[in-house]
């Protein structure tokens, strides 16, 4: 079932009330650990049952597989599993071998139970445990939603105002089915009716002859006259199957066109936990700014999420600080969340404007910085701003005052003429004290960085690789322990981002873990960080991985390695075509690059004037295992554009449903069409993401699998 934010009080109060104990532990949490969004969310929930003194499991899980497997080793004391990031897209019930009516609580009044009349806690009191989805992933599967009172969906209110003809559609399909279990003649009287047209033929020759012997027999007449009434009856009843039948094509078909539509991230996990806390009345500045980080994760990807959400979290920062406008002395104690002028230019607080400038991703497509022309065009919108390479290449710390304080009124003036005046916009700055201060995207820039490189798995891979192949005869073997070492190192990230939003009062990094040079962080130890040294960490690996990725995209636009097919585009990282090859096994990098492609390629298309928007698939070699990780990626409007220009851009593709939600996002379709090849293709695939575009393929696979993609009529 789901409930809308009006019900998540209720909702809670059960959820505390179950799983409060002092002998077990009988709540899991289970968070996908390859996303920033669902690490927040996790860490407000940690911070919330903390207080209320709620013993509670966190486990963060790589996928699908890694998810059953620790969710079939719970205790049966487990009252309550919440799930963040994962399972909205999943039939929960169905995967995890859940039967219902092992869960129902017999220690409950009353033997027969008429759930539809229960208010919602008595609903959620009925099982002896209960499976809660806190997921933005898009689209919801509708078991969970219309299906199960086992698994709760907390939903945003986008069910009650989206998906009222899916929910019909789906009530119809269940009570179809009732009645079929009902009386199971239905199914064998359907087979005999598959062809109403002859039946209606026969029945009116049958009705012929009776007629014709009633008259030469009038002592027949009173059987002919049930003959033909029964004939009757077997008309309307084959009438009202082939209607029931044509109710149920309908409804089947409203509800695989839902799930065809593709898939996308329909909100913030951290908002929803917000709204949770906000229901409960927990909510305050450091909740407050740990939602805003999560949200602000999503900008990258899905900026028309995080613009939607953007003025709700303003809102929520001048009610829980109604002074900050005025309180602008710093004080060496005080913490302070502001909204502040913020520049969408990549770590400038700690970075060059130039490096910064150069490594953003807006001004880079913008610029077409990949190009000679383009770094011409850079050089030359510093000279007319009046700024010196020299002076833009200095450490922003040290940058002159009076530059700084003059560059607002500077980039008003003469970004506009590069199509960068989204360069200056509002954004969320964390104060603290005399020591610094952060914004919400430098924060997601740094626990990104940190998800996604683990220096000392890649140091040593090369290593273990040898002695496996040395020790091991079974090649099967050598690739299953290099997927586990691949994926327990994501899992130790995952624990060194959250250490990392342990920030208190003090900001400043201690001598032992200062960002003095890649060297120093690639051998200083992550156990002996904690906070902000962690953050300052991920900082410096961000910048690291950045030139990296853009070194990357750049010389495979400059190379020509980015495939225009018919449908999509393909990029394929060989051995020696990519010099930073081992760096891409991580979904998330390689996610990072597919994004700098596709929204320079988007800006290339529309100053050739092809406006194509094609969808990309990235594919990385991970030599060790002898496997392509393989991402689909949706095309991507350039930033920027307006509603009318979307919609002009729809027209001139042809497209039948011109929507609201059409002219802000385009939908992955890669998720469908991966899911359905990887049964039919043949291919050896591995679908274990949370995110079902993401797939692992063998190398020998991938040529065959990518024509099939391209033949299937997915796309």
């Amino acid at each position: 079932m789901y409930i809308a934010p009006n019900h998540y009080l209720s909702a809670y109060r059960n959820l505390k009330r179950t799983s409060l104990s002092h002998s077990t532990c009988k709540l899991v949490i289970f968070v996908s650990c390859l996303d920033v969004d669902s690490l927040c969310a996790a860490k407000m929930l940690s911070v919330l049952f903390k207080k209320e003194l709620v013993q509670y499991q966190l486990l963060p899980v790589v996928g699908y597989k890694d998810l059953k497997s620790h969710y079939e080793r719970l205790d049966s004391d487990v009252a309550n599993v919440i799930l963040i990031g994962c399972g909205a897209m999943l039939d929960v019930e169905n995967f995890l071998n859940i039967n219902p009516e092992e869960l129902l609580d017999a220690s409950a009044s009353g033997t027969v139970r008429d759930v539809d009349n229960l208010d919602l806690e008595k609903r959620e009191a009925e099982f002896t445990r209960k499976i809660y989805i806190i997921d933005g992933n898009r689209p919801w599967n509708l078991d969970n939603l219309f299906g199960s009172d086992v698994v709760v969906c907390l939903d945003d209110g986008y069910v009650d105002g989206h998906l009222q003809e899916e929910k019909k559609a789906y009530e119809a399909l269940v009570a179809e089915e009732d009645e079929s279990d009902s009386d199971p003649s239905n199914d064998d009287e359907d087979d005999e009716d598959e062809v109403p047209e002859t039946d209606e033929e026969d029945v009116d020759t049958d009705e012929d002859e009776p007629a014709e012997e009633s008259a030469e027999n009038n002592s027949d007449n009173s059987d002919g006259s049930i003959l033909r009434k029964r004939k009757l009856q077997e008309r309307s009843s084959k009438q009202l199957k082939k209607q029931r039948r044509q109710r149920k094509s309908a409804s089947e078909d409203i509800i695989q066109a839902y799930y065809n539509q593709g898939s996308t991230v329909g909100t913030s996990n951290t908002i929803t936990v917000y709204a949770l806390l906000t229901a409960i009345g927990e909510t305050n500045l450091e909740s407050l700014w740990i939602a805003i980080i999560g949200t602000s994760s999503l900008d990258s990807h899905y900026p028309e999420i995080y613009d939607k959400l953007q003025p709700l979290l303003k809102e929520e920062v001048m009610r829980l600080n109604p002074r900050h406008e005025s309180s602008n002395k710093k004080r060496a104690d005080q913490t302070m969340l502001r909204i502040e002028r913020d520049y969408h230019l990549f770590l400038l607080r700690h970075w060059t404007l130039y490096d910064s400038f150069f490594y953003s991703s807006h001004v880079n497509s913008k610029l077409n910085l990949w190009t000679d022309d383009g770094k011409k065009r850079l050089h030359k919108l510093f000279a007319k701003m009046g700024v010196s390479l020299a002076v833009a290449q200095q450490k922003w710390l040290y940058m002159d005052i009076k530059v700084k304080r003059q560059l607002p009124i500077i980039f008003r003036r003469y970004l506009p003429i590069y199509g960068l005046e989204g360069i200056v916009r509002e954004g969320f700055v964390k104060t603290y004290g005399y020591s610094g201060q952060l914004s919400a995207m430098e924060c997601v820039e740094a626990l990104s960085a940190l998800l996604e490189l683990d220096e000392k798995f890649i140091q040593d891979s090369s290593k273990i690789n040898e002695e496996d192949n040395r020790l091991i005869d079974s090649e099967e073997e050598r690739i299953r322990r290099r997927m586990q070492r691949k994926e327990s190192s994501w899992l130790k990230n995952f624990w060194s981002s959250w250490d990392a939003l342990n920030i208190n009062k003090s900001l400043a990094p201690t001598n032992n873990s200062s960002i003095s040079g890649t060297n120093t962080a690639a051998h200083s130890s992550f156990d002996k960080l904690k906070g902000s040294d962690l953050l300052f960490k991920g900082l410096d690996y961000a910048k690291n991985l950045q030139q990296v990725t853009f070194r990357t995209g750049m010389s495979l636009l400059e190379r020509k390695m980015i495939k225009n097919l018919k449908l999509y585009r393909l990029c394929v990282l060989n051995d020696g075509a990519v010099p930073d090859l081992e760096i891409f096994i991580n979904p998330l990098i390689l996610s990072k690059l597919g994004s700098w492609l596709i929204e320079n390629l988007a800006e290339l298309d529309f100053i050739n004037g092809t406006n194509s928007l094609k969808p990309l698939v990235v594919a990385s070699l991970d030599s060790a295992s002898d496997t392509y990780l393989v991402i689909g990626m949706a095309p991507r409007y350039p930033r920027g554009m307006s509603a009318s220009e979307k919609a002009k851009l729809l027209q001139e593709q042809d497209n039948e449903r011109i929507t609201a939600d059409s002219m802000t996002t385009r939908l992955n379709k890669f998720s469908v069409a991966f899911s359905q090849l990887s049964q039919t293709s043949g291919a050896k695939v591995r679908v274990d993401s949370f995110d079902s575009s993401v797939i692992e393929i063998r190398k020998d696979d991938l040529p065959p699998f990518l024509e099939k993609l391209t033949l299937s009529g997915l796309i």
